[in-house]
């Protein structure tokens, strides 16, 4: 399991079902992006998409070194 992985570095427990995967060398843990925003606008219904984007940029994404930062995956449509 990608939690119990050791050096893996990965968020707190409320963005563990935002994880599909690891990267190839087993060393980052993927986040759906889409997934830790809905769950970021679950605990604050009054932000917006954009405001959510915000939280997840300052209190999240920039929090970390970037070598050890998980990876943010935003899904595209086909």
């Amino acid at each position: 399991m990608v939690l119990e992985h050791p050096g893996i570095h990965v968020l707190t427990e409320e963005y563990h079902d935002c994880i599909c995967g690891i990267d190839s060398d087993c060393e980052r843990v993927i986040y759906n992006l889409e997934k830790m925003l809905d769950v970021i606008m679950a605990g604050d219904s009054t932000l917006s998409r954009e405001d959510a984007y915000e939280h997840f940029s300052f209190n999240i994404k920039d929090c970390m070194p970037k070598e050890v930062s998980p990876i943010y995956y935003i899904p595209c449509e086909p």
